[in-house]
């Protein structure tokens, strides 16, 4: 991010009926369907919500992406768990994650990744507790994006405004963010609720 059957009668339809049929039917079918809005962080049922540790990217909807990243994505990439990947900061590093990004023509950036292992709370408290201490990053309030969870916003080294959610559904760690430098706060708030829904969303089993 497939029997046979018993004959059945064909009654006759009155003349009159099949008409308006006919008219009800195309009028239903001029009428453009609007997509359904994203379900708010918020209202996601995140004790239900079953997440696998798997490859996601391509379960995550187009339009979810276009949506985040301000118009189709101008570059992707992902990696899988034990991957050699160039980390912010770091330089290059074997990952114990799956993950995968996109990046918009104006340098948005649109990211999500799972922990490949299981994560027990209290793990899943000591990743906040470390997050806390990134450079340029302070923690604010948010809905619950799993339980435990953070959310944080970050000024990037390249000048980018960054939120970030990130919690614990089940025993799978989901951490998703979006960064940006053409979006105010509040702007970057919704875009990146929105975007972090969808992805936990794409991910969800148990539905």
């Amino acid at each position: 991010m497939l029997h046979s059957s018993a004959r059945r009668p064909i009654l006759a339809v009155p003349a009159a009926l099949l008409a308006v049929a006919m008219i009800t039917g195309c009028s239903e079918d001029e009428k453009a369907t609007p997509d359904p809005a994203p379900t708010p962080i918020a209202s996601l049922n995140t004790v239900e919500m079953e997440l696998p540790r798997i490859e996601f990217c391509q379960l995550v909807p187009e339009s979810a992406v276009e949506d985040a990243v301000g118009g189709k994505p101008a570059s992707d990439s992902s990696y899988g768990n034990g991957d050699e990947v160039e980390m912010a900061g770091v330089g290059k590093d074997v990952v114990h994650e799956i993950g995968c990004s996109w990046t918009g023509d104006d340098g948005t950036t649109a990211r999500a990744w799972v922990f490949a292992r299981p994560v027990n709370t209290a793990f899943a408290r000591t990743v906040i507790a470390s997050g806390r201490k990134t450079e340029g990053c302070r923690t604010v309030a948010g809905p619950p994006y799993g339980k435990p969870a953070a959310t944080q916003l970050c000024t990037t080294a390249d000048g980018k405004q960054r939120l970030r959610h990130a919690g614990l559904f089940g025993q799978t760690w989901l951490t998703c963010e979006l960064a940006t430098t053409k979006a105010n706060e509040a702007e970057l708030r919704d875009r990146a609720d929105a975007w972090c829904s969808e992805v936990a969303n794409a991910l969800n089993t148990a539905r």
